[in-house]
């Protein structure tokens, strides 16, 4: 189902960037991520005042953490069981350092979302040679001339392969970022952003 997409795809990057904010200081980033999940979720028309929002969901999620974290730090000093934690609930952006662990980890998991689409289309045509030459070489880093022979490619044709498998998942990118809000105009240079974000 959707839901459970977005969970599985936002679970790693919501921790990474609950452990690396104030957000910490309210207790185990799993059960504060959890808990922002059933709340999110609870409304039926969570999705859809998003897509109203013309916010990219990342920011939206980010954002959605960030105020769950302010009802329970509010709820807590109301019920005095917490000592003060003003800076708990500051704005995403006040964290840069948490806030780019969070982008870092959205990206990997977009580009795996990417990569294991492509990989079922090339199964499913028959072409899975194809990806695993773009696995050995892209992914293990290990040259043509070892990984194309025994796959069937000569050194051109793994070269070949590759491009048209970088291509295939440049796309699936495109699509994944237009389907989570992101502006026709601005998509070339989230691309661009999302390289930057995944180099080692």
């Amino acid at each position: 189902t959707l839901r459970e997409h977005l969970m599985e795809r936002y679970r790693e990057p919501l921790l990474i960037y609950a452990r690396g904010s104030t957000l910490r200081n309210l207790g185990e980033p799993d059960e504060l991520v959890h808990g922002f999940f059933v709340h999110f979720f609870s409304r039926t028309d969570a999705l859809t005042r998003w897509a109203e929002s013309g916010t990219r969901l990342r920011r939206w999620m980010m954002n959605g953490l960030v105020l769950h974290a302010r009802g329970i730090r509010r709820d807590a000093a109301r019920n005095r069981e917490t000592g003060t934690l003003d800076a708990a609930g500051a704005h995403a952006a006040s964290e840069p350092t948490a806030e780019q662990a969070f982008e870092a980890a959205w990206a990997r998991s977009l580009l795996s979302d990417a990569a294991t689409a492509v990989q079922a289309e090339l199964v499913a045509e028959g072409r899975s040679p194809a990806w695993e030459v773009f696995a050995r070489h892209i992914i293990d880093g290990r040259p043509y001339a070892e990984c194309c022979p025994s796959l069937g490619y000569s050194v051109d044709e793994g070269r070949t392969v590759t491009r048209m498998v970088s291509i295939r998942i440049r796309r699936t990118l495109r699509e994944l970022l237009l389907q989570e809000g992101t502006p026709e105009p601005e998509v070339v240079s989230e691309l661009a952003a999302l390289e930057r974000l995944l180099e080692p």
